[in-house]
């Protein structure tokens, strides 16, 4: 029996930008799953879902994309900024952007995330969008070029469409994490898994470097430690915030994540099936920490809506 084919995406047309000509010290900060983008529509980004309860963060009329279904390493994060493994950071960062068609990219050396050069800036492009995510980001698939439909239509995104996404693209490389949440289709989640089994297979990309995983674990004490391993990036923005609480070692880090069920301790579905949490995804011995289950087994759940938007 066949399932009906039901349209969940919508198109949205723009053009993505990474750099801010007027005043470029405070321009966009693109890393390798996220992007600036000026749709031609703002209106139609009001009408999209919203998993979480979230309004479209809109400034200037521009919106940030993330990328659906995948999770890069972090070129910075939180205060100082803080920084996973750059080489691959960086490199995810590097192909998303060419992988979008810029050229000629150049950071500030004192600003390495800001860019401060690019031979054209904006580019046109589409984002097959699913909704608003919990932090008011445009969640899509993301495209280049001309879209090949009218502005605001419905699309039932099939497995081939997926392929031809920058998203996968930066799986297929073997720079990003698969990430699903349950806002995401089966199909496509299938599909992005198998994608990133034949790559870890292939010890392609940063895979060969996984610190953190289910074969091992790695020493953690410090953010120093912390900030040179390629890791799943979820896990290491909870660590980040640990560390920079005050605390030494992984010997709270289990009870400090179950104190928050919505920023900290995620809900999410096991690999069998199970509800789980993200204090179910991992083990912590001493001050070692390994991964109970590939980040891409599992099947996360947005946050959930405050109670003045129920």
């Amino acid at each position: 029996m066949k399932h009906p084919r039901k349209a969940r995406y919508t198109l949205v047309k723009g053009e993505y930008w990474i750099h801010n000509p007027q005043d470029p010290r405070r321009g966009p900060q693109p890393d390798g799953d996220t992007v600036t983008f000026k749709p031609e529509s703002v209106e139609l980004l009001q009408r999209l879902p919203r998993f979480s309860g979230r309004a479209p963060a809109i400034h200037g009329g521009r919106i940030n994309v993330r990328y659906e279904g995948i999770d890069t390493l972090e070129t910075h994060f939180g205060n100082g900024p803080r920084h996973q493994n750059l080489r691959f950071a960086q490199a995810a960062r590097g192909h998303n952007l060419d992988a979008l068609g810029f050229t000629g990219v150049s950071f500030y050396p004192d600003q390495p995330n800001v860019v401060q050069a690019v031979d054209v800036n904006p580019l046109p492009g589409y984002v097959l969008a699913n909704g608003i995510e919990s932090n008011g980001r445009l969640l899509g698939l993301v495209y280049t070029g001309t879209a090949p439909r009218p502005d605001g239509t419905p699309v039932f995104v099939d497995e081939q469409m997926l392929e031809r996404s920058v998203n996968t693209e930066l799986v297929r490389a073997g720079l990003a994490y698969v990430e699903p949440y349950d806002t995401m289709p089966m199909a496509l989640v299938r599909r992005l898994r198998a994608v990133v089994h034949q790559v870890r297979n292939d010890h392609h990309g940063m895979w060969p470097e996984e610190g953190v995983s289910t074969s091992q674990g790695a020493e953690i004490r410090s953010l120093d430690e912390l900030q040179a391993l390629v890791m799943w990036p979820k896990l290491f923005r909870r660590l980040v915030t640990y560390f920079e609480e005050g605390h030494d070692g992984l010997a709270q880090f289990d009870v400090w994540i179950r104190q928050d069920r919505v920023q900290r301790d995620d809900t999410l579905r096991l690999p069998d099936g199970e509800k789980g949490n993200m204090h179910d995804t991992y083990e912590v011995d001493g001050d070692t920490l390994r991964l109970r289950f590939a980040p891409e087994d599992l099947l996360v759940t947005p946050d959930p809506k405050p109670a003045s938007a129920l």
